[in-house]
């Protein structure tokens, strides 16, 4: 029985490696969140949250950020959202600001783990680093 026990322990490993080094990704790695008001000028309203963490209300001012780290977790379900509000017409919305999947976490960076966001008027971009490029990644809610 412990025989068993240590071979399924291996084979675990083993499938957890493989997964990794196919996405080019490594669960329990630290990532950076980083939310920059670039409004023309309005203050953003900002509460992020993950199903563990709640961070807390923040008010940037045109040019400030708000920035967090974490660890994404063992079972690689890590997912950070964010209620978005600005203006006086009350533009904004909730939206997912990380996400463990390939998509997401290349456009942060292997290399780098830095998730950039710019809230701007017409949208939430996404800096995706390796094409050194803005793109829109959410319009707002209305």
């Amino acid at each position: 029985m412990r025989a068993i026990k240590g071979y399924v322990g291996v084979i675990l490993l083993y499938i957890l490696g493989m997964g990794q080094a196919c996405l080019g990704i490594k669960i329990g790695e630290r990532y950076h969140v980083y939310i920059v008001n670039d409004l023309n000028q309005d203050v953003l309203y900002v509460h992020c949250k993950s199903k563990d963490d709640d961070l807390g209300s923040h008010g940037l001012q045109v040019k400030d950020k708000f920035h967090f780290t974490f660890r994404v977790n063992v079972w690689g379900t890590t997912l950070f959202w964010c209620n978005f509000n600005w203006g006086n017409i009350n533009h904004g919305g909730g939206y997912h600001i990380f996400w463990y999947k390939d998509e997401l976490v290349y456009k942060c960076g292997y290399k780098e783990k830095d998730c950039i966001w710019f809230a701007r008027n017409d949208g939430i971009y996404l800096k995706n680093i390796p094409e050194n490029q803005f793109q829109i990644f959410y319009e707002w809610q209305r």
